[in-house]
């Protein structure tokens, strides 16, 4: 810094630099002056606001704050309810005694000699949210009491009148703004020969969460690792429950999914908050819940702990190899799949050339890429329990509802089908997944051939596949994996039979000039592929996310095409294609979180009839009507959703089939991520797309019948008229 002199000699620019500075000083005056003005005037109001708020006058612009009580006078020795009585501004919310984010409601009493006061009775919260939606904490909204037992002296005089007084303090918010409050507030009691109960606030009270009776309720709690198991059986109407901890031992934004069992009881599945401390040998709370009166309730639990076990019910060793058969002849079906095809077609071709050479390599390649393939679908496996036991239910093609995926899928597709016909080739110092298409058969080529094979087949669902993943994602993981194992040895089975059983070889054509002809025929299903994809991309992040796609597709071609050319340069300009490339997939991450695109925003693809978008409430709304209702699921990313859709379900006759049957159609799209529909889809026990259910007049959202997976109008027909 330039040091501070002031004599009549300086240059004209020391003395603009002096100017500054002072304006500089000066306006920091300013500044501080203003500041100080400010934080007194914000001082006094306070003060004032303050002073105000504790002689009894509570904020008019937030909530009104008063104590009320149950009783107009009270006998000698006897007990009453005393309340806070809160009066919410719309918009504006206080704090349950486990409030989430937030402070609760607190009253401190002072009371005559010989008066007794408890703890304040909380009545049932309801969740409070912020702006965006999500899930802030528990309090209460609109007009609210909070009652506490009071006991009278039995010495207290008839004809005296009793002054109690309460310092209540509280928080209130209206979303991300919060106004910390507080009253001294006084009510008076008189003392009467016998108590005379005040109706209204009495009934006001009345319904307070209450301890279950064990005729009315039966409820039971366990735990499975960091899971509550939270189930009960009661006669009463019980809609929309949500449990609210009392410990934050269940955290206020778990999802709470409920199910209804055969025999009527009613399960969730709660994640124990992460960072709880208790012992967790007692599930504490309230269960609200709506009654069959239309009323918000709510029953206090406290149920210990048992060891329940998983959830899930044990497999029978029959059922358990009827899953592993199911998911071998789903995966065997995977490699007619059209992305899959290309790569097995030239990997038998491969086999073809070498295989009467060497039949000892000719084995060893088989068995390599079975292991990438099986090990790929091993990992797959391990991914989706780690995303079970930490999100809840998840499903196969739940990579597929990120459009980034999405279009590195497409980009990967159009690469292979650019190497498959000619345009450039891995060089043989290049070990990777495109050199196993067209040279020789190495281990690491073997290997990650078979990892290819996985990637390309992951927005297929062949017939059978859907039962047994489904039955792998309600068990636990050794069950699990072992059924993921029996998809990778069905996608594996062809390929492996060819190279270990040199009998079956005889099948395939002798090598010839032709098979660089039919190399080149492979290329365009997986062009196909990838236009496919970036149909879906667009349906996920609309037109800005489809062009980004596009672009991405030029730039991969132009570096592929260079790549194929020889030079420094054209590797430059493969370099820089790729590079280009990558910032379209990065760009794709700022177009997904700028469209936010929310559950069933999408616009449904054009049918012959009218759809009802599936939601929890609209299908309850539906069957409550005693309605019948055909409901399936679907995904753009899912070939045999599509075909079904096109050969089935969107035909003329099956159009009049559901008009003449009175069938509601109702479709769950799972292109993006819904985790209603993922619950749904746990809850039958499947765990992708396709899914078709039709429900019957007079059935409940728990009594769907499924149909097949592969439909034709006659068997939906017939499917669906027997199930009625």
């Amino acid at each position: 810094m330039r040091p501070f002199a002031v004599s009549d000699g300086r240059s004209p620019q020391d003395k603009r630099w002096l100017c500054v500075r002072l304006i500089g000083l000066s306006r920091r005056l300013i500044n501080l002056w203003l500041f100080v003005c400010v934080s007194g005037l914000w001082a006094f109001w306070a003060a004032s606001a303050s002073a105000q708020i504790m002689t009894g006058q509570s904020t008019e612009l937030q909530l009104q704050a008063e104590l009320v009580a149950d009783v107009e006078a009270v006998a000698p020795g006897a007990g009453f309810n005393a309340a806070l009585q809160f009066q919410h501004t719309p918009g504006w919310h206080t704090y349950w005694r486990s409030p989430g984010i937030g402070q609760p409601t607190t009253l401190e009493w002072t009371l005559p000699e010989g008066w007794i006061a408890g703890d304040i009775d909380w009545s049932t919260p309801e969740r409070i949210y912020f702006r965006d939606g999500n899930v802030s904490g528990h309090g209460y909204s609109g007009l609210v009491y909070l009652p506490a037992p009071i006991l009278a002296p039995a010495d207290a005089v008839p004809g005296s009148v009793a002054e109690l007084k309460a310092k209540a303090t509280w928080l209130v918010c209206e979303y991300e703004t919060c106004i910390p409050g507080g009253a001294e507030l006084t009510l008076s009691i008189p003392i009467a020969e016998e108590t005379v109960f005040n109706a209204p606030v009495r009934d006001a009270i009345a319904d307070m969460p209450m301890p279950h009776a064990g005729e009315d309720w039966i409820i039971s709690a366990a735990r499975d690792g960091d899971d509550i198991i939270l189930s009960f059986v009661t006669d009463e109407t019980v809609t929309n429950p949500h449990f609210f901890s009392h410990d934050e031992m269940i955290w206020h934004d778990t999802e709470q999914v409920y199910e209804t069992g055969a025999d009527g009881t009613i399960t969730a599945r709660m994640a124990i908050d992460s960072y709880y401390e208790g012992d967790g040998s007692l599930v504490s709370g309230v269960l609200a819940y709506t009654n069959a009166q239309g009323a918000y309730s709510g029953v206090l639990i406290n149920a210990p702990v048992g060891d329940g076990g998983a959830v899930s019910s044990p497999l029978s060793l029959g059922f358990f190899a009827q899953a592993l058969l199911f998911a071998f002849l789903g995966g065997l079906i995977l490699n007619l799949m059209p992305c899959v095809l290309p790569i097995l077609s030239l990997k038998a071709l491969s086999l073809a050339k070498v295989a009467g050479e060497d039949a000892g390599a000719a084995r060893r390649d088989g068995i390599i890429y079975a292991a990438g393939v099986i090990l790929s679908f091993v990992a797959i496996a391990v991914v989706m329990l780690l995303i079970r036991s930490s999100f809840g239910a998840v499903g196969w093609g739940f990579q597929l509802q990120q459009p980034v995926v999405v279009m590195g899928l497409a980009l990967l597709m159009m690469a292979i089908g650019l190497n498959l016909i000619g345009v450039f080739e891995i060089g043989a110092s290049v070990q990777g997944a495109g050199q196993s298409l067209t040279k020789g058969q190495s281990p690491l080529s073997s290997f990650f051939t078979g990892v290819l094979a996985v990637v390309v087949a992951a927005p297929c669902t062949a017939p059978f596949m859907a039962s047994a993943l489904g039955v792998a994602m309600m068990q636990p993981g050794a069950v699990a994996i072992a059924i993921f194992v029996a998809l990778g040895l069905g996608l594996a089975f062809p390929y492996l039979l060819l190279s270990l059983a040199p009998a079956t070889r005889a099948i395939l054509p002798k090598p010839g000039p032709w098979m660089s002809v039919f190399k080149q025929v492979l290329a365009f299903p997986m062009f196909a592929t990838g236009i496919w994809l970036l149909w879906v991309l667009g349906g996920q992040t609309g037109k800005d996310g489809m062009t980004l796609g596009l672009v991405a597709v030029f730039f991969v071609s132009l570096a592929a095409w260079a790549f194929g050319k020889i030079g420094v340069t054209w590797k430059v300009i493969a370099s820089a294609g790729l590079g280009f490339s990558v910032l379209s997939m990065l760009g794709m991450l700022q177009v997904q979180s700028a469209l936010a695109i929310e559950t069933g925003a999408r616009a449904a693809a054009p049918s012959l009839f009218e759809e009802v978008a599936y939601t929890p409430q609209a299908l309850d709304d539906l069957l409550s009507e005693d309605r019948a209702a055909f409901v399936y699921f679907t995904a753009d990313w899912c070939i045999t959703c599509k075909v079904n859709e096109r050969v089935a379900i969107k035909q003329p006759e099956t159009t009049d089939f559901f008009e003449q049957g009175g069938i509601t159609v109702m479709v769950g799209d799972w292109t993006s991520q819904d985790p209603n529909i993922t619950a749904i889809l746990s809850q039958y026990e499947r765990a992708g797309v396709p899914m078709y259910l039709y429900f019957k007049p007079g059935a409940s959202a728990d009594e769907g019948v499924l149909l097949p997976q592969v439909l034709t109008p006659s068997i939906l027909k017939s499917s669906i008229e027997e199930a009625s």
